[in-house]
């Protein structure tokens, strides 16, 4: 992977259906244990994934795709206490898993509870965003098999990109921006649509 690209993640929340087969796929793919998954769908009110949040007039169901924001500044970098979290040039935030110890630090530093607790490894796992696949010319996982085609990844640096157009065009968004991290993952808000 070249120097001199930004990896971004964009999630078009317009067209995200909630199907999960991104968490899914990303699961299975990673053969990751148990509980662990790496991406995951949050409740924007209550308990309930699927309940609509708004009027039938501007209807919004009650979802929001998360996932490690690969974070320009992040603070599970700075709290590992063995050095095992890392960021790539490209800006991808990985754990070197022969490093880690498990402790959790990444876990509690992170705003957006990103990593994981692989218990069978006793370490920290997350998200790659698909690092071998990006070194190879491809999409990540929940890209590629996305059945909406509500998620994008790309090179936000290059202004001719498709993430690059999304975000401009789309008024793409970071969430949780005070937090300080300046995230890699933004959301495309949805626009007003008629039934």
């Amino acid at each position: 992977m070249s120097d001199n690209k930004r990896m971004v993640m964009v999630i078009d929340l317009e067209r995200c259906i909630g199907c999960q087969t991104c968490v899914v796929g990303c699961h299975i793919d990673h053969k990751l244990k148990d509980s662990a998954y790496w991406g995951r769908l949050e409740p924007l009110k209550g308990d309930n994934l699927y309940v609509p949040v708004k009027d039938f007039d501007s209807l919004l169901l009650g979802f929001f795709p998360r996932m490690c924001n690969h974070c320009a500044r992040p603070k599970c970098v700075e709290a590992c206490p063995t050095g095992a979290m890392g960021k790539r040039a490209d800006g991808v935030v990985l754990i070197d898993e022969a490093k880690c110890i498990g402790c959790g630090s990444c876990l509690e530093e992170c705003p957006y509870k990103a990593p994981v607790f692989d218990g069978e490894r006793e370490k920290m796992t997350k998200c790659t965003m698909c690092f071998d696949r990006l070194d190879h010319g491809e999409v990540p996982l929940c890209v590629q098999s996305c059945p909406a085609a509500a998620r994008f990844c790309g090179d936000a640096d290059d202004p001719e990109s498709r993430v690059s157009s999304l975000i401009s065009s789309r008024k793409g968004y970071q969430a949780e921006p005070e937090n300080g991290t300046v995230p890699s993952v933004y959301y495309l808000p949805p626009r007003k649509t008629v039934f």
